[in-house]
């Protein structure tokens, strides 16, 4: 779908712990592409202004030489190219604000300017189950916008957290973004879940059409299902639950068994034999 900025503008990935990001799948897959793209830290918001201390706590971290710093919970703006495209790349990345999220999300979407692509990350709990692919949704407030990419238009009504905040403020100041949802199963949300910041990576890749190294997400994915295989055998009431889910699932996801979605998986795995 190659999801671009256009030339001379820019890539805008959005994340944030708290709410928005179950399993801590979307701040995860935020600050590894911040890894492999290099990027260099050139910003913050953060400060009494939007944050409770005493809920997100600051840290005490000292060097080799015993010298000491507080870092400060905040949300953290890093810059940088993605290497071998010249593509200009932004990630913000943070604690969500407990305070004056009018105002923090408009010190965001005031960075936004016409001709950026910006993408939202989110991760939330649903009834998907560990044994099968991690669903994840491309939604929209304005499908029309994006012609060329598959994504849907947000029907959610309910309580919110700053990725829809941000969602709704950049789309009614004129720049729409994209948002991606990985629906990550509530029974193992207690644990960070590689499989789901895989699939965001996936879904990241698809639509951009950059490809990311996958690093040790792969093992680690295999581990976090034997360890929840694990947890569903040691508890029947669990076990039949996930049963019916997983006939739900196959049921449901049959039609995705086609020749397209084949094909998308299969140009992927190209580009990375060719990066290799």
């Amino acid at each position: 779908m190659d999801y671009l900025p256009a030339p001379g503008s820019r890539l805008v990935v959005i994340a944030f712990e708290g709410w928005n990001d179950a399993a801590e799948s979307a701040s995860r897959f935020a600050k590894d592409l911040i890894r492999q793209t290099n990027l260099t830290r050139t910003g913050m918001i953060g400060g009494e202004e939007f944050y409770d201390f005493q809920t997100a706590r600051p840290h005490i971290v000292r060097g080799d030489d015993g010298s000491a710093r507080i870092d400060w919970p905040g949300t953290e703006i890093h810059t940088g190219t993605v290497p071998g495209t010249g593509i200009p790349l932004e990630v913000i990345v943070g604690d969500e604000p407990a305070f004056l999220w009018q105002r923090f999300a408009s010190l965001i979407v005031d960075r936004v300017s016409d001709g950026d692509a910006v993408v939202l990350v989110g991760a939330l709990l649903a009834d998907t189950v560990h044994s099968r692919p991690i669903p994840v949704t491309v939604t929209t407030d304005q499908p029309d916008a994006f012609p060329h990419v598959d994504a849907i238009r947000t029907e959610y009504e309910g309580p919110t957290g700053i990725i829809g905040v941000l969602a709704h403020e950049l789309s009614a100041s004129g720049h729409p973004a994209l948002s991606l949802w990985a629906a990550v199963p509530g029974y193992v949300a207690g644990v960070p879940s590689p499989k789901a910041q895989l699939a965001l990576q996936g879904t990241f890749e698809e639509l951009t059409g950059l490809v990311l190294d996958q690093g040790d997400l792969v093992d680690s994915t295999r581990e976090w299902e034997m360890e929840a295989e694990a947890a569903v055998a040691a508890d029947d009431d669990l076990a039949a639950y996930i049963h019916r889910l997983e006939s739900m699932t196959d049921t449901a996801d049959l039609p995705e068994a086609s020749g397209d979605a084949i094909a998308r998986e299969f140009e992927r795995y190209l580009h990375r034999r060719g990066d290799g």
